[in-house]
């Protein structure tokens, strides 16, 4: 199963290693399609795939690490 989600990261987030924590605690494999991150804030366009419900585990533990998580529809390298 392929998963596309929209990540924000509020200021206090930006400098913690959540995608390395991702990496380490969850059996998916990710890719960063698009990412804008500076000091104060940022986004990034992710692709997960793997077992659906690790990849709900995922989103579950993005969501309580303070990050707001959309998904996204179509073509998320587009644009």
């Amino acid at each position: 199963m392929r998963d596309r989600i929209h990540l924000t990261f509020p200021k206090e987030r930006v400098a913690e290693p959540v995608l390395c924590n991702v990496a380490k605690k969850f059996d998916v494999i990710f890719s960063i399609r698009r990412a804008d991150v500076k000091a104060d804030a940022g986004w990034m366009d992710l692709e997960f795939t793997g077992d659906n419900a690790e990849i709900d585990r995922v989103i579950e533990y993005l969501l309580e690490q303070g990050l707001r998580v959309d998904p996204i529809e179509g073509d998320i390298v587009a644009g």
